[in-house]
């Protein structure tokens, strides 16, 4: 028989360690999205948009995002609405882009900030027809 006591340490190191595993792996997903250059090129975009940087406050920088809940928004060469939180000096907010894949090449088709203040309203950074 097994005493409570050791029932109890072995739980919990195994829930420690299954939530530090989960973690890690959210972390690691995060960073391959974060190198690739759709996420490049829309941040940049959006650091170099005027309004932005005026409404946001320098530096603007991204935030940990849902990896669950932006994944279905890939699929068949495009990117739907993937929602980065992002912060500067003055607010945070989400920033939006869609993006396609052209000649081997993601293409940025739009953006939007959307400010934590003003949520009801959209600051188009792109908007390509």
């Amino acid at each position: 028989m097994v005493s409570l006591r050791t029932l109890t340490k072995t739980a919990t190191y195994i829930a420690f360690g299954g939530i530090t595993a989960a973690l890690i792996m959210k972390v690691k997903l995060e960073d391959k999205i974060r190198r690739q250059p759709y996420y490049k090129d829309s941040l940049k975009l959006l650091r170099s948009h005027a309004g932005a940087v005026q409404l946001l406050g320098e530096p603007i920088k991204d935030l940990s995002f849902d990896v669950g809940e932006e994944s279905p928004k890939f699929g068949g060469g495009k990117i739907d609405s993937f929602a980065v939180p992002v912060r500067g000096t003055l607010t945070r907010g989400k920033y939006y882009f869609w993006a396609e894949m052209q000649d081997d090449r993601w293409i940025i088709k739009r953006a939007e900030l959307e400010l934590q203040n003003e949520p009801d309203r959209r600051l188009v950074i792109k908007s390509e027809a």
